[in-house]
């Protein structure tokens, strides 16, 4: 059996509503540094005892994620515009009118959701985790900024294919691609900042996760 799959964007959000029932005087809470020591009144970070970060490893996971989105990410896209313009030209005048940026939002993150699911349990196979996923898993308590650092090989298979497919299907304009990506950022930075802040989905199942 595989270990268990992270939060897609949908779990997230149903997990805000599940979390503000069960913990409402979370709500209130507001955000501490890592090394301090939780309180009824304050929200530290889920994992405290794994300690700070050490600032050589933050520097040299930062060079892996710009690595990955100047050399993968952007060869990428440089490579599917010729089949996005030729499929519905991302850059034509009209603009989507909200209903129809409201279904390929829907759409894209049905595919997102099928995608990342099978693609990430697959990483974690014996075959490809040592060699491809475990890289992602150094950090056993994540931060924000390593929500991207992984192996050049997982960020096409699990980052960008998922995410990309839906606005390829769709034929869809650069604006809706941008709120796309813009919003598919947001949430897999939330699910690794290793904080759960108010109104958000919590972290904790993927930080628990990365334990593993």
């Amino acid at each position: 059996m595989f270990p268990g799959p992270e939060l897609g964007c949908s779990q997230e959000l149903l997990a805000v509503s599940q979390h503000l029932s069960q913990n409402p005087t979370r709500v209130r809470a507001s955000c501490k540094q890592v090394t301090v020591e939780p309180t009824s009144h304050t929200l530290v970070h889920l994992l405290p005892s794994l300690g700070q970060v050490d600032p050589v490893k933050l520097r040299q996971s930062i060079r892996t994620v710009l690595f990955n989105q100047c050399m993968v990410s952007f060869p990428m896209v440089v490579f599917l515009y010729p089949f996005l313009k030729w499929w519905g030209d991302p850059c034509r005048r009209e603009l989507p009118t909200f209903h129809w940026f409201l279904l390929e939002l829907a759409i894209f993150t049905l595919i997102e959701e099928v995608l990342f699911y099978y693609s990430h349990r697959l990483l974690h196979h014996p075959t490809f985790y040592k060699k491809i996923h475990k890289k992602h898993h150094e950090w056993t308590a994540p931060i924000g900024v390593i929500s991207l650092y992984a192996h050049p090989i997982e960020h096409v298979v699990s980052n960008m294919l998922p995410a990309i497919v839906g606005p390829l299907v769709m034929g869809s304009h650069l604006s809706s691609i941008t709120v796309w990506f813009s919003l598919a950022l947001i949430i897999t930075t939330i699910s690794h900042c290793g904080y759960h802040l108010p109104f958000l989905p919590s972290p904790e199942f993927h930080d628990y996760h990365h334990l593993k």
